[in-house]
C-alpha cells in the first residue's frame, strides 16, 4: 500500500451500541465498496468503560446483516485518539462539540454520521486526481466536505443525531442500524471520489 490507511473514528457516549454499530456497518460498507485496503475503523465512547462489550441487542442487530460483532470492547474516548483520526464520526451533535471542546483542530474533519451523509448526498463529487492513492483520494474527499459544510442546507434541528436506543427494544437497535446501514451507502462512495448511487433525503 502506497500511503497508510485513513484512520476513522465513530464516536458516540458509552461506546457499546451506536458507535460500535457505526464502526462495524462503516467497515462492512467499505469492503463492499473495496475501499477496506484503505481505511482503518475504530470506534470510542466520551463516558465509556474500557472493556466493557457491546450491547447484545446491538451485537445481535449486526449479526441480523451479517456483519461481524466479535472481538469487540469499550475504548474510552482521549486526546491522543482524537488528535490521530482523520475522520470522526459521531452520533449527535452533541458528541461533535465534545469533540471539538477536546481537539480544537478537529472541527474540519468531524461530523455527525447522519451530516457527513447530508453532504454526501447533496455536494457536487470531491475533486480527484489521476495520480492519487485511493487513501489520499479519501482525506481530499474529508477536506471537501469540510469546504462544502456550509454551502449545503441546514438540517432540521435533531435531524443530523442518532439518538441512543440503550434500554429501548431490538426493534430500536434495528431502526439505528438501518439508518447507519443508509448514512454509510451515502458516505462511502463520495469518500472514494465518486457519487452516493442515491441522493440523501
Amino acid at each position: 500500500m502506497s500511503a497508510p490507511g485513513v484512520s476513522i473514528l465513530m464516536v458516540c457516549t458509552g461506546n457499546i451500541c451506536r458507535s460500535p454499530m457505526m464502526e462495524r456497518l462503516m467497515r462492512a460498507a467499505l469492503e463492499r465498496h473495496g475501499a477496506g485496503q484503505w481505511c482503518e475503523v475504530s470506534s470510542a465512547g466520551m463516558w465509556a468503560q474500557a472493556g466493557e462489550p457491546m450491547q447484545p441487542f446491538a451485537a445481535s442487530t449486526l449479526a441480523e446483516r451479517d456483519v461481524d460483532a466479535d472481538g469487540f470492547v469499550a475504548t474510552p474516548v482521549n486526546e491522543e485518539l482524537l488528535k490521530s483520526a482523520e475522520l470522526i464520526l459521531t452520533a449527535t451533535l452533541e458528541h461533535r462539540s465534545a469533540v471539538v471542546g477536546i481537539v480544537p483542530s478537529a472541527v474540519r474533519r468531524t461530523f455527525t454520521m447522519l451530516e457527513l451523509a447530508r453532504i454526501a448526498g447533496a455536494a457536487p463529487p470531491p475533486p480527484g486526481h489521476a495520480d492519487l492513492t485511493d487513501a489520499d483520494q479519501v482525506r481530499r474527499s474529508i477536506a471537501w466536505a469540510a469546504q462544502m459544510r456550509g454551502s449545503i442546507a441546514r438540517a432540521p434541528e435533531g435531524a443530523d443525531d442518532l439518538e441512543d436506543p440503550l434500554g429501548a427494544p431490538p426493534d430500536v437497535y434495528s431502526a439505528r442500524a438501518d439508518a447507519i446501514t443508509a448514512a454509510v451507502e451515502q458516505i462511502v462512495p463520495f469518500l472514494m471520489g465518486g457519487q452516493p448511487s442515491t441522493q440523501a433525503g
